[in-house]
């Protein structure tokens, strides 16, 4: 089992990162003695109990204090190196001097996570805000440039990693069957076949919705261009036609 400390504000991030990485998690008990305990941001650590404490943070925290952790360098975006994969980060990350290196920063190789001792246990101090990139995601999205990088399932992949290379058993369920590459998900949907069989029913409704004040919201995002905006006009317009049977 996982504990997770996380800024109470990220409540939906969190859920929604564990829906993709699929283990066993639930908010920190301090009644609780957990395999992993997984924090985000200065939380306060004393007295946890934990086989392995990972610690996602983009600044300075009082467990670095406490740890003798040494900075390195901070910056505003970053483009990291994970197991040959480019991994960027879109918020601010931080280096340390310190540590054997599990992760690093592309061009300059400055470390930005490790693992120590904490006590009769390990740490893992990772040098940027987890969820916050996960916020950025799936709000924003990747610039086109980084479209083909898997951004998302590379944070899974390096936290997977971090855990079961330090020898702590992972129970997890996988987004496919054992040994095959992919799963096939077939789906159908139910349309109506005609207009004319609607009415004052929820089928009219949406429809005039979606192409009346729908797509002139969508017009003005950006996301429907001007020829398609009218053509659903054109389509409200003729509807009285169509109940006549004349359209």
């Amino acid at each position: 089992m996982m504990g997770v400390i996380a800024n109470p504000a990220e409540e939906c991030v969190v859920c929604e990162f564990f829906e993709l990485f699929k283990i066993p998690w639930e908010p920190y008990r301090s009644d609780r003695r957990y395999e992993v305990l997984l924090c985000a941001g200065d939380a306060k650590l004393d007295g946890v109990a934990a086989k392995l404490v990972i610690l996602y943070a983009s600044g300075k925290t009082a467990f670095d204090d406490k740890q003798k952790i040494q900075m390195h360098s901070q910056r505003q975006g970053a483009d990291l190196s994970y197991s040959g994969t480019r991994l960027p980060i879109y918020g601010r990350s931080i280096t340390f001097r310190q540590g054997t290196s599990v992760l690093a920063e592309e061009n300059t190789r400055e470390s930005v996570a490790f693992v120590d001792r904490l006590g009769e246990g390990l740490f893992a101090r990772v040098g940027y805000d987890l969820f916050g990139e996960i916020r950025t995601l799936l709000t924003r999205g990747q610039p086109a440039a980084n479209a083909s990088i898997p951004a998302l399932e590379l944070h899974i992949a390096f936290l997977r990693d971090l855990i079961t290379g330090c020898s702590v058993s992972l129970v997890e369920i996988p987004p496919v069957p054992d040994g095959h590459p992919f799963i096939a998900c077939l789906t159908h949907d139910v349309d109506h076949p005609s207009i004319r069989r609607h009415k004052f029913d929820h089928t009219m409704f949406g429809f005039l919705y979606r192409a009346t004040l729908g797509s002139l919201l969508n017009a003005g995002r950006g996301r429907l261009p001007l020829r398609k905006l009218f053509t659903n006009w054109v389509a409200v317009a003729k509807l009285p036609f169509i109940h006549l049977g004349l359209a």
